[in-house]
């Protein structure tokens, strides 16, 4: 009697330890749903401040440019003329390349996005996954342990016993086509 009670508690226990492992599962993909909520926003905020800081800094660069160039041909004319305008396309050309560095930069942050949001996935499948092992181990235990206490009950009703070291069962009827069942009552 107390082997039967000791598998219904074993039960119970696993049937405890399988919602609460599922519990945890859900709360994991959660967590994961709102972290990659959080890094797509994040990495937004990032793209949108280079973007600007980016285009801050090409309009500072032509005005400064532009301002060189009026100011240069107002004072001199000759050599004096021709290297301002040498210094505007450098400018110019600068601010081209830090454009480009902005686009680079904004496309890195989206691999970067896309990466996260494939690692988030694989880590739910995983947790969902696990989970799932869990849950099915621990159901097969629950069904051994269902068979073990049918035993108990039929080795304390007195159907299978031990007779000179082995196991006896007291049959009762026969069934199937030639005999070969016999009901244990």
């Amino acid at each position: 009697m107390q082997d039967a009670q000791d598998l219904k508690r074993l039960a119970a226990d696993l049937a405890v330890f399988a919602q609460h492992l599922q519990d945890q599962s859900e709360r994991a993909v959660q967590h994961v749903d709102r972290s990659a909520e959080e890094l797509h926003r994040a990495a937004q905020g990032v793209g949108a401040g280079a973007q600007e800081l980016a285009q801050q800094i090409v309009q500072a660069v032509q005005a400064q440019a532009q301002d060189a160039v009026g100011r240069g041909a107002e004072l001199a004319f000759g050599s004096i003329g021709t290297q301002l305008r040498d210094s505007a396309d450098t400018a110019t050309r600068a601010a081209q390349g830090l454009e480009e560095q902005r686009k680079k930069l904004e496309r890195a942050q989206q691999n970067l996005i896309y990466k996260s949001a494939v690692a988030l996935l694989i880590g739910s499948l995983l947790a969902v996954g696990g989970s799932w092992y869990f849950a099915r181990k621990s159901l097969r235990l629950i069904e051994r342990a269902e068979f073990g206490a049918e035993i108990l009950d039929a080795t304390k009703a007195g159907t299978l016993t031990r007779c000179d070291g082995k196991l006896c069962a007291r049959a009762g009827k026969r069934f199937g086509a030639k005999g070969e069942y016999v009901l244990i009552e």
